[in-house]
């Protein structure tokens, strides 16, 4: 199938940069990251492991450690 898209300078740039380090054309670049994204590849590199029944963990900026105590505070606050 034949399509047109119409990729920003930028990228095209760093499609072409890439291309030439691995020896391969602009379009076999693209093929390759399209198929890695849609297979689900760019999920499991950001996460660090594989998508569970569809869904992905959040990426932690400063996690917290959430203790017993604090949830029975909000418990007790709420009143449950």
């Amino acid at each position: 199938m034949r399509t047109t898209l119409n990729i920003e300078d930028d990228v095209l740039a760093e499609t072409k940069v890439w291309a030439r380090r691995q020896g391969l054309s602009a379009v076999q670049v693209v093929f390759r990251l399209l198929r890695f994204v849609l297979s689900g590849g760019m999920e499991q590199a950001e996460t660090g492991s594989a998508v569970v029944a569809g869904f992905r963990r959040f990426q932690e900026t400063s996690p917290k450690l959430v203790t017993n105590e604090q949830i029975d505070q909000l418990r007790d606050q709420v009143g449950l």
